[in-house]
């Protein structure tokens, strides 16, 4: 009996034999782990400044406009260097823009309207919002919304000026109706009518931007027309276009005549778009700059007050009416599609 007792002990310890050695060496690894190694004092830690050019330069050309701008201001060897970075095309155009702006004399005069009317948006849901209703953004725009510095509104134009009909006209304040402003949470596209008394009339996609008494400003959406996408459109009542029809090619002054055999070239208006939404805030960037020149006009003196545009806001297809919609939502495009007929 003790022979067999002695047996089993020795078998025993045996099995056991295994997990206690593996309990020694984890037991033993945790220790190292667990002890503090000793500086390597051979190696110089890697900083920012130590990569090479060509990298910090590549990380460069990732950063959006507002920490590209802030950036400046690290260190003189970074001004040195962000200038070289390769940014995205149209960033670089907003930079150009950006720094026309601030360094032209007295630009502050031209934001106190606006900065008197700003309210914040949500901008990624505003860019949902539009790809929610169309696939497709033009990308300048799209940049422009994410990007661009809230307080540095261009002639009234922003999603987050309140929806007024602004009567006066001066460096601080455009006449006529902001309508980015209009649901700048959920922003609405429109159906507005395209290659107008032709058997290929049809109705695109299309941004309003902002409405005078004789002018209406669409950014177009439509992805199957390139000769149109992104390209920011003015009709204008007083050259014989309506609200909601987009120009095409050269069409004809007189709208009783039918026939397209004229070969009179005084008989067409060519209407020239803005190139892309960066030329369009160019070009009124242009004129703010030369009303700010003026050193008669004066500010906080226009004798006309802004009126509120009622909402729900009516819509008066192809109407000429800054404080109405003049075309329907395009998510209503398959019901509204009969009105190309008449047109």
């Amino acid at each position: 009996m003790g022979q067999l007792h002695s047996i089993y002990n020795r078998f025993n310890s045996f099995l056991t034999a295994p997990l206690l050695f593996i309990q020694r060496l984890t037991f033993c690894e945790q220790k190292l782990l667990e002890e503090p190694r000793s500086p390597d004092t051979t190696k110089t830690p890697t900083t920012l400044q130590s990569l090479p050019v060509e990298i910090i330069l590549h990380v460069f050309s990732f950063l959006e406009l507002k920490p590209y701008i802030i950036s400046h201001g690290v260190c003189n060897e970074w001004q040195r260097l962000l200038p070289l970075a390769e940014l995205h095309p149209t960033r670089r155009r907003l930079l150009t823009l950006y720094y026309r702006i601030v360094n032209t004399p007295h630009f502050q005069n031209s934001l106190i309207w606006s900065l008197d009317n700003l309210h914040p948006f949500d901008r990624q849901a505003y860019i949902d919002s539009l790809l929610a209703q169309y696939p497709m953004i033009p990308e300048e725009f799209r940049m422009w919304i994410i990007e661009w510095p809230a307080r540095l509104v261009i002639a009234c134009i922003w999603p987050g000026i309140r929806l007024l009909n602004s009567r006066g006209s001066d460096c601080q304040r455009r006449y006529g109706v902001n309508w980015l402003g209009y649901k700048n949470n959920s922003p609405q596209l429109s159906a507005v009518l395209y290659k107008n008394k032709t058997p290929h009339v049809k109705f695109i996609p299309a941004l309003l931007i902002w409405r005078q008494s004789c002018t209406t400003d669409w950014l177009i959406f439509a992805e199957d027309e390139p000769d149109l996408f992104g390209r920011v459109y003015t009709t204008d009542f007083m050259e014989s276009e309506t609200s909601a029809v987009i120009p095409y090619a050269r069409q004809s002054l007189n709208y009783n005549d039918d026939s397209d055999n004229s070969d009179d070239v005084s008989d067409y208006y060519h209407n020239v778009p803005y190139a892309d939404w960066v030329s369009y805030l160019e070009y009124h960037w242009e004129n703010t700059a030369r009303i700010l020149l003026v050193s008669e006009m004066r500010l906080n003196e226009c004798p006309f007050p802004d009126w509120p545009i009622l909402q729900p806001v009516p819509i008066d297809f192809d109407e000429a009416q800054p404080d109405t919609l003049p075309a329907y939502p395009w998510n209503f495009c398959d019901t509204v599609s009969h009105l190309a007929l008449f047109s």
